[in-house]
């Protein structure tokens, strides 16, 4: 039996809920840089809460039951790529808290925290992206090129 239409179906259905919170959270946190007050900060916290649990989630199902240990297992020759990708989870969790941390200041008190922010959900943003890219190769060369797995 290949198991890796079902873990394709998954991760496509995740990988397309994850995009589509990252563009609420790039609109609403233009609108949050532009206007940094209370109505514009609570929907962006919000948003944020949001992601990290469907990223945490997401990160969850690959290293337990998704697709990143069935590759390594069945096809040893992706282990580098898979021991990457499952750093750059931790890197990835790492930079949402430090996200929501920026959030839970005071911005109207001035000072350099709507930079620090800005900078930080740049960095966020960036290698969120890079990381999804890496994965979809991955999927690609794996379930695409090599034939998918079987059970």
């Amino acid at each position: 039996m290949r198991v890796s239409e079902d873990l394709r179906r998954q991760m496509y259905q995740e990988h397309r809920a994850l995009r589509m919170l990252e563009e609420d959270l790039l609109d609403r946190c233009e609108a949050f840089c532009e206007s940094p007050d209370a109505v514009h900060l609570e929907p962006v916290q919000r948003l944020f809460d949001d992601f990290s649990n469907s990223l945490r989630r997401h990160f969850e199902f690959e290293e337990v039951g998704g697709y990143l240990r069935v590759v390594t297992d069945r096809r040893p020759h992706h282990s580098q790529a898979v021991e990457r990708l499952l750093a750059e989870h931790k890197e990835l969790m790492d930079l949402v808290s430090i996200n929501q941390e920026h959030l839970r200041q005071d911005f109207t008190a001035g000072g350099d925290c709507l930079k620090r922010f800005k900078e930080d959900f740049v960095k966020l943003m960036t290698t969120f992206d890079r990381h999804e890219v890496a994965e979809r190769e991955l999927m690609m060369e794996v379930f695409w090129l090599e034939g998918g797995i079987s059970e």
